[in-house]
């Protein structure tokens, strides 16, 4: 396709059809740059509204499992740019709902120095109707964000072929071990 053709009427379906050689992942991934860009924006125009404080941006969420995932590697955030972080919007939703749906003392992502108070309900409130909105763009919005997700990485391997990514999937697994581990 040139530069004066016209742009295909579907996206792409994967990343083989941008690139034969690059990496063979399912569909509704979404580069973590990308899906920051994105939601900024969705956050900016009102189109994600909120009522109240406002929720944590499924983004933030995203850049904590990296971190987690850099750490576990013993990695520090400048490996980072070894790594081609594809986001699964889906998991990381469901992931978070059972966050706000976990008892707090049982819940990993509460500090100890803050107290067992419950959580406020409005606010989980808040964050699922936030949540629910994001789902709601999924087959739009964000499927517009896997295209250029597919294409971002095309690109960068088509510019520099020699510097060779791991791709992670986020999240990454988040079902306790069970007591027989």
């Amino acid at each position: 396709m040139s530069l004066e053709s016209p742009p295909p009427e579907q996206p792409a379906e994967s990343l083989q059809e941008l690139h034969g050689h690059g990496p063979n992942l399912s569909s509704g991934l979404v580069l973590l740059g990308i899906l920051k860009s994105i939601e900024n924006e969705l956050r900016k125009r009102q189109l994600l509204a909120s009522t109240g404080t406002p929720p944590t941006p499924l983004w933030f969420l995203a850049e904590t499992e990296r971190n987690i995932f850099l750490w576990r590697n013993s990695k520090s955030l400048d490996d980072a740019r070894l790594y081609s972080f594809w986001i699964d919007l889906v998991s990381l939703i469901e992931k978070r709902r059972e966050q706000l749906e976990t008892r707090q003392d049982h819940n990993p992502f509460i500090n100890p120095l803050w107290g067992t108070a419950p959580l406020d309900p409005s606010l989980v409130q808040n964050e699922n109707d936030y949540l629910d909105a994001i789902e709601d763009l999924l087959p739009t919005v964000f499927r517009r964000a896997e295209s250029l997700s597919r294409v971002s990485e095309a690109l960068r391997i088509e510019m520099a072929p020699h510097m060779e990514r791991e791709d992670v999937v986020i999240p990454l697994s988040h079902r306790p071990p069970s007591s027989s581990d």
